[in-house]
């Protein structure tokens, strides 16, 4: 097993108290597979990711039975340590480029300091010529002249790709993809998305895809892990999801999705009413029972658990079931 995760919990000191964003999380994901995490924005899929990169904030606490990276406790590592590790085996695509990306230095600059850190092996000149093969390798036209551009100067498309060269420079074991294709048009999603796929492949590494969008994971994921309120409330393969979801969570997410429900593309797309709760004041019992269209008295009284087994769900009552 690549990455093993159980019964994480994440926590924030605020001026009003502590929150519990993440709550008794647990997952693996072996080399080569790729998991897809969905929720809506606020499920804490992004600040999962950063937990396992070791980037959270001082006002972060974080306490897990097993969080290991091929073996390796991650609780236990110094920042050193972690250094080492991120940009290495463990690499990450954010999910704004143009942002992630520094403005003042080069493209081309930036992914050699990558190369600087994890590659001792290397040359000055060497690192820059590495940087423009990776630029090259993630369809970028003009490598050599794009290396010299700034962030600015190129366009979304372009920057996600120089984010992908970065994250793939030391041949990383593990790539997080955190919604690599937000913002982009869907032609240039498309060419993300086999990028990454084809990445993949050729170096045999493990993915974590990252989305709001069950349509992009049901192409892309080997596994689906739906999140809601910091919590996973239903995981398991793909296609088993997609054709037979059991959580009404998960079913409001994919009747939304174009062409599924709304008669070709002719009538208004279906919606989950409400929005995810606020941390501070969390409903009782299951988490979704304020929107659930499903819900039942013993929905409010007390938090279901995740099911164990292949196709697992956290609900008294799951849809689709027989």
């Amino acid at each position: 097993m690549l990455l093993e995760i159980d019964k994480l919990n994440l926590k924030f000191k605020t001026s009003k108290g502590i929150i519990h964003a993440i709550r008794d999380l647990s997952f693996n994901i072996s080399p080569g597979e790729t998991l897809g995490i969905v929720g809506e924005s606020g499920c804490g899929k992004s600040i999962t990711n950063l937990a396992i990169m070791g980037l959270l904030p001082d006002t972060a606490i974080l306490e897990a039975e097993t969080l290991k990276f091929e073996g390796r406790d991650l609780l236990s590592l110094k920042e050193k340590e972690w250094q080492k590790l991120r940009g290495g085996d463990i690499a990450m695509i954010f999910q704004d480029p143009m942002t992630a990306l520094n403005p003042c230095f080069t493209v081309g600059y930036q992914i050699e300091e990558t190369l600087a850190l994890h590659r001792k092996d290397l040359t000055k000149s060497q690192r820059t010529e590495f940087a423009i093969d990776l630029l090259d390798q993630v369809g970028i036209p003009a490598p050599k002249e794009r290396s010299l551009s700034y962030a600015h100067e190129l366009s979304g498309g372009m920057s996600q790709r120089v984010m992908i060269a970065q994250a793939i420079a030391c041949n990383p074991k593990l790539l997080i993809a955190d919604e690599p294709t937000t913002a982009l048009d869907v032609t240039i999603q498309d060419q993300i998305l086999k990028l990454l796929k084809t990445i993949q492949e050729k170096n045999k590494m493990a993915m974590i895809l990252v989305t709001h969008d069950l349509g992009v994971v049901a192409e892309n994921a080997d596994r689906i892990q739906v999140m809601y309120a910091g919590e996973v409330i239903e995981t398991g393969p793909s296609k088993e999801i997609i054709n037979h979801a059991h959580h009404p969570y998960t079913q409001g997410l994919l009747n939304s999705l174009p062409g599924k429900s709304n008669a070709g593309f002719r009538t208004p797309l279906p919606s989950i009413a409400g929005m995810v709760p606020d941390l501070r004041a969390r409903p009782h019992g299951c988490q979704f029972n304020p929107r659930c269209l499903y819900v039942e008295d013993d929905c409010k009284e007390r938090m279901p658990h995740l099911s164990n087994g292949k196709h697992g769900v956290s609900c008294y009552h799951p849809i689709n079931i027989g």
